[in-house]
């Protein structure tokens, strides 16, 4: 896996350097940029100790912008930029002191800027809907805090609750996450230039990570 980025970056340059050496035809569109809105979803696998299972952020706003360059009418390059809203996951766990047990809960906010660069293969040339495939790179930065809230201990013969442990914050704590990419979207003409564009787009690390719903505008060059 951990090959695979390398790969699929050495992919992507040759693919471009092969497209710009083809004289065959001049492409009807050299460049196009674009802006989108959408709904992230991430994955964040949560602890064997925890108890509530739910490891998907859902719903995420999401905004970002891009830009492309045709290689030729069917092949493009393109890069572009986003980030979403914060998202927060609630955690529930057991703990123990002495003979008694209660629960502890905490709350871990997520929020991750991103840069992508990626090939696209577009379908057909010189209409008006041309949907496309296409897979590259994904490089985020990821921001996290966790809070924990206080843990109490009831004590039944006395009928009170005890504090044991106040409440703590981590963070925030940053990383840099490198994911390859997979997508499937399309390009709809409104106008000659101006265009109606959407995607569905998955990235990989250690399974499914990460799940981008994107709609936008955009306009060739």
């Amino acid at each position: 896996m951990k090959t695979f980025p390398l790969a699929m970056a050495a992919w992507l340059i040759g693919t471009a350097l092969a497209g710009a050496q083809d004289p065959a035809r001049t492409p009807l569109v050299r460049a196009d940029a674009h802006f989108v809105i959408g709904w992230q979803n991430l994955h964040k696998q949560q602890p064997t100790e925890q108890s509530y299972s739910n490891d998907w952020l859902n719903s995420i706003f999401y905004g970002g912008l891009g830009a492309g360059w045709y290689w030729t009418d069917n092949l493009k390059t393109q890069v572009d930029f986003g980030g979403g809203t914060k998202a927060s996951q609630y955690r529930y766990s057991y703990v123990t002191n002495g003979t008694q047990s209660t629960n502890t809960s905490s709350r871990l906010t997520v929020q991750q800027q991103s840069v992508a660069i990626g090939q696209q293969y577009q379908f057909f040339r010189n209409q008006w809907f041309h949907p496309h495939v296409g897979a590259g790179l994904d490089v985020a930065r990821e921001t996290t805090r966790q809070t924990f809230q206080p843990i109490y201990i009831y004590d039944s013969s006395t009928r009170t609750s005890t504090q044991i442990a106040p409440p703590v914050s981590k963070g925030p704590e940053h990383r840099t996450i490198t994911r390859p990419f997979a997508e499937v979207g399309f390009k709809a003409y409104m106008t000659k230039r101006a265009f109606f564009t959407g995607d569905t787009r998955v990235k990989f690390k250690d399974g499914m990570d990460e799940i981008l719903f994107r709609l936008g505008f955009g306009v060739d060059f």
